[in-house]
């Protein structure tokens, strides 16, 4: 990641949901990095990592998967992830950090991601704004996926534990 940022002379934007629980280690790599979290209803987070396990692991996978505990590894996954992330939460310096809602970013990607650049003091976001809108009209057919509702002892489960 630093070979990428002195190679191309600006810091790195990174979306990957595995470093919500790296706030340490990034700190340590990183000590000015900003840091976004994107919340997201845990009911579709669930559902959506189900998905992403069954149809993903396959690619990349060097033996055949056994999705027999999928439930119970999915709910521990996001635990231990969040555990960690709410104990380290606290080492990000003030004004390093801004939380934002999923929903609210699929409704105005071009607000919330202004906001993302006001709460965090990045530089001028007027040089990002007319790339940014031309990606968000790229999207305009795109269709999300459509999951099945989860039964409703699997949803309390899931409120339980997360």
């Amino acid at each position: 990641m630093r070979k990428l940022s002195f190679k191309h002379g600006k810091p790195l934007i990174l979306k990957s949901p595995g470093h919500t629980c790296r706030i340490r280690l990034l700190l340590d790599l990183f000590p000015d990095a900003r840091l976004v979290h994107i919340r997201r209803n845990p009911y579709d987070v669930f559902r959506s990592t189900q998905h992403w396990m069954r149809t993903g692991t396959p690619v990349w996978a060097l033996q055949r998967e056994n999705f027999s505990d999928l439930d119970d590894r999915t709910l521990r996954q996001y635990r231990e992830v969040y555990d960690v992330f709410f104990e380290e939460r606290g080492l990000i310096p003030k004004g390093h950090f801004h939380e934002i809602g999923f929903e609210a970013l699929e409704a105005d990607p071009i607000g919330q991601v202004r906001g993302i650049y006001e709460a965090l003091a990045l530089p001028d976001f007027r040089q990002v704004e007319p790339v940014l809108r031309r990606y968000v009209e790229s999207l305009s057919g795109y269709k999300k996926n459509t999951l099945p509702e989860l039964p409703p002892d699997l949803r309390e489960r899931i409120a339980g534990e997360w």
